[in-house]
């Protein structure tokens, strides 16, 4: 269900409840609480989901870019780590990029994916845009990986939390939402 669908039918229910006479004041507080509650927490699911997507393929483009795509066997997984060590212990641009051209030059790949993650991590641009030119796909990869919205950036957290909050209806708008989540806990016998 996606948000403007959530919205609909908690609006439907709010709706619903306000216009039912046969309920006291408390008992539509009461359940106008349990719907906000109720909606609230599916646009909160929804919200997580996106983000859990979005780092899931953020997470897909590194590997595509950096790292494996493929379940390694052992003997791989030791020339990854020895690779990466090695470019661990890279100080300079201009080290990084002798080694990689040394490396693309023998034809280790392992080592060149390293070492173009460790100046990708340090901002060595020249060094990445070199790993880039030999790498096919790799360029498609980078460019959506930076058009993919920011996690990690305030403003962006911000502005996407925003779009996931829901208004609480009258009679229930002036509650925080701990005493809000607190009413709709309340057994309906006792509204």
């Amino acid at each position: 269900m996606n948000p403007s669908d959530i919205r609909a039918r908690y609006q439907q229910q709010v709706d619903r409840i306000e216009s039912n006479r046969a309920y006291s004041d408390h008992a539509k507080r009461v359940l106008l609480a349990k719907a906000w509650t109720a909606a609230a927490g599916q646009l909160e699911k929804v919200r997580q989901g996106e983000l859990a997507e979005l780092a899931t393929r953020r997470d897909q483009l590194n590997r595509k870019m950096f790292g494996s795509t493929t379940t390694s066997d052992p003997a791989t997984v030791l020339a990854r780590r020895d690779a990466a060590d090695r470019a661990a212990s890279i100080d300079n641009p201009r080290i990084a990029a002798n080694t990689l051209a040394r490396a693309n030059r023998d034809g280790d790949h392992t080592l060149a994916q390293a070492v173009a993650a460790h100046a990708n991590n340090w901002g060595w641009t020249d060094v990445v845009d070199q790993y880039a030119a030999n790498t096919p796909g790799f360029t498609e990869a980078a460019q959506e990986w930076n058009d993919l919205p920011g996690t990690g950036d305030d403003f962006w957290e911000t502005k996407h939390g925003m779009q996931f909050l829901l208004t609480k209806p009258t009679g229930i708008d002036r509650l925080s939402d701990v005493q809000a989540h607190a009413l709709a806990d309340e057994d309906m016998e006792v509204a």
